[in-house]
């Protein structure tokens, strides 16, 4: 358990961008799943979504959470907020489902 666990610090250690630790966190969930009887997901797809949020974030700290993203579980697209995040001052259940037709 020690030299397995010194294996993925190892590895760790020499990640250098925000893409390898992505890529390094798909790669261990993959090794866990190996090694129990926890249910097999798209890890591959898991780690391009992954990304794409990482990309928007670089290309604008303030936006991007008002992306949405593809379920990898159920392939339904989620849909996008009524509101930018930045003016969504209500974080209330009744503001965050409200229908864009409504506002």
């Amino acid at each position: 358990m020690t030299k397995h666990s010194a294996e993925w610090r190892k590895r760790e250690e020499a990640l250098e961008t925000d893409e390898d630790m992505i890529y390094f966190q798909g790669d261990y969930v993959l090794d866990l799943i190996a090694d129990t009887d926890y249910p097999s997901f798209d890890v591959e797809g898991v780690n391009k979504t992954f990304m794409e949020w990482e990309h928007h974030k670089h290309e604008d700290i303030m936006g991007f959470r008002n992306n949405s993203y593809r379920s990898l579980m159920t392939g339904n697209m989620s849909p996008k907020h009524h509101t930018p995040w930045i003016d969504a001052l209500d974080d209330s259940m009744e503001s965050y489902l409200k229908n864009k037709k409504t506002l």
